[in-house]
This record gives structure tokens, C-alpha cells and sequence, in this order.
């Protein structure tokens, strides 16, 4: 009988810390622009009478041997719950036999991996001399956002902007609790001028910020919207920005940071400058100019999902993390 090894949020916070998170989705981004894995754009099944989708995310990578599969159950109405908004698997099979090889807490990997593949992001494109970071939303997105772009850039200064007076108070103490950096509430829209990157993890359906208050050298990281019917970004924004994107073909599903002002005509598709593993191979110049803005959008990607997992799975049994089941 096949032995699974079992791997909880705590194992996977304790196997995997930011920095490495980044280096992984490195070599995964540059994997899936250079063709070496196979990931079809994700199953996205609404079930409106829970107000709520599951997302079904495959993907095969024959450099690990693995096949790997996220599935994520996404119910905004599970914050009025104290419930987490999404509740998220990931399982590893080996490729060459089809047994699982681990199961493990996917809520924990996803906010890892959106926060690192943003990390990555900003160390490729935002400038070198980035100081000053601007959050809009205050939930576990935004905490990985912050910790990947601290990975990267010398922060000294977090303007966290909330729709939730206190939520981004809380947000400000953690930050203050963990990190040697000035945290404030933002309570005036035009603080986010003085951002150098700016995050969005949100899921508003219309943009969370006024395009006069984007500063030319700002680099934006937009993770929050998922769907052809959110937006986060205002598409004069994104308009004026180089937008890289974490896979053409999904963003072109998915994306209404994009989708939006294709269907406006304030875009083409071929406004998207390139993949993120393009720039991060060497083969695509990133930031050309300091005054540019330069705009990543991320709807998520199974391939990032996979090298995390993938190493999950090697940490967890050259340590003996986790339990080991037979199924």
C-alpha cells in the first residue's frame, strides 16, 4: 500500500522560510516561460449558492518527476464566519508511478508562494533604492507581501492601506512587532505618492487607488484579483506601465487587471512586456528606465505551488517532518 507523509501548516511554516520561498519561484517561473512544465490554465468551478468557487490547480513538471495538485476553496463570506477566506490542499504524486507522495496544508503554501513570486517580482524590477512600501489590504496576503518585499529591498518605511480601520491597526502592530521598520495606518490616498513599491492583496472588484498617486520608478505587485471581473489596478495604470506578467496564457484568462482594459480598448494584448521567468533567465531585459513604472501581474500559478511542495516533500523526509499514512 502506498505511504503518504501528512504535512500541516506548522510543518511547512518551520521546513521553508521567505528567502528560499523566493529562490523557488526562481527556477519554477523560469521553468514554465522556458517550456519545462506543463500547467493548463486552472478549473474554476462558482458554486453561487455558497457565495463561494473551488479552484482546481494542475501541474506536471518532468524536471522534478512530480505531478503536483492544489485544490482551493475560496468563501468570501467565511470572514463574518472566523473562518479562513480560503481553505487550500496540495498533494504530490511521482510522475513515473502515479503513487502520492505527500499531502499537505495549501492556505500556509499559497500565501508563501504569492508573497515570494511578488518578492521575486520586486527584486527584478522595482529600483535598487526602494525604501518606502505601500500595502492596500491588511489580511495573510499582505503579511506574506510584506515579509517577501523586506527579502529584497532595505524597507524603512510601510503605509498599509485598509478598508478596515482595525485590521491595519493590528496589521501595523505585527509589523512593528517583527520588523525594524516605521509602520503607519495611511489614512490620506495621496500617502501611497511616496511609495516606491506598491502591493495590492485585495479582492475588490474595482480599482483600490487613483492613478495620480502612482510616483514614476514605482514598481506595483498586483496578487489580489483572480477573476476577468476583478480589478485592482486602474487601467490608466496599467496603461502607462511595462506589465510582466507570471503566465501569458493564464493572465489573458483570468486576468481583469488586463482583461478590462483590453475589452476599454486602452489596451492591447500585446502590452504585456513579458514573463516574469523570461526576465529572471536573463533572456528579457526587466526595468530599462528609472522613471518607468513597471507593473507584475499574478493570478497565481501551480507551477510556484509545485517547487515549494516539491521541496516540502524532500525536506519532510530527509527530517521526518510530518506523519506518514497508508492508504
Amino acid at each position: 500500500m502506498p505511504v503518504v507523509r501528512i504535512l500541516s501548516r506548522a510543518d511547512v511554516e518551520r521546513a521553508i522560510t521567505m528567502k528560499e520561498a523566493i529562490d523557488l519561484m526562481r527556477d519554477g517561473f523560469i521553468a514554465l516561460s522556458s517550456g519545462r512544465v506543463e500547467v493548463p490554465v486552472r478549473l474554476n468551478m462558482p458554486m453561487a449558492e455558497h457565495d463561494g468557487r473551488t479552484l482546481f490547480m494542475p501541474v506536471y513538471g518532468p524536471d522534478y518527476g512530480q505531478v503536483g495538485l492544489k485544490v482551493v476553496a475560496v468563501h468570501p463570506g467565511n470572514t463574518a464566519r472566523n473562518l479562513p477566506f480560503i481553505h487550500a490542499v496540495v498533494m504530490v504524486i511521482d510522475a513515473g508511478t502515479g503513487a502520492p507522495l505527500a499531502i499537505m496544508d495549501g492556505e500556509y503554501i499559497t500565501a508563501l508562494r504569492t508573497g515570494a513570486g511578488a518578492g521575486l517580482a520586486t527584486d527584478l524590477l522595482s529600483l535598487p533604492e526602494a525604501r518606502v512600501l505601500g500595502i492596500i489590504g491588511a489580511g495573510v496576503q499582505a503579511r506574506t507581501q510584506l515579509e517577501a518585499v523586506i527579502a529584497v529591498r532595505s524597507i524603512e518605511q510601510v503605509y498599509i492601506f485598509g478598508r478596515s480601520q482595525e485590521s491595519a491597526a493590528a496589521f501595523v502592530r505585527d509589523i512593528k512587532a517583527r520588523y525594524p521598520v516605521r509602520a503607519t495606518i495611511a489614512t490620506d490616498p495621496a500617502a501611497l505618492r511616496q511609495c516606491e513599491v506598491i502591493c495590492t492583496a485585495t479582492t475588490s472588484l474595482t480599482p483600490v487607488f487613483a492613478s495620480e498617486h502612482v510616483r514614476p520608478g514605482c514598481h506595483i505587485n498586483g496578487i489580489g484579483s483572480y477573476r476577468p471581473d476583478m480589478s485592482e489596478i486602474p487601467p490608466d495604470t496599467v496603461a502607462q506601465a511595462k506589465v510582466v506578467v507570471d503566465q501569458r496564457e493564464a493572465c489573458l484568462a483570468e486576468a481583469g487587471d488586463l482583461l478590462l482594459p483590453i475589452a476599454s480598448g486602452q489596451i492591447a494584448p500585446n502590452h504585456i512586456y513579458a514573463e516574469l521567468g523570461a526576465i529572471a533567465s536573463g533572456q528579457v531585459k526587466g526595468r530599462t528606465d528609472p522613471s518607468e513604472i513597471t507593473f507584475f501581474k499574478s493570478v497565481g500559478n501551480a507551477v510556484q505551488d509545485l517547487v515549494v511542495a516539491s521541496r516540502l516533500t524532500a525536506l519532510a523526509k530527509a527530517y521526518d517532518l510530518g506523519v506518514e499514512v497508508e492508504l
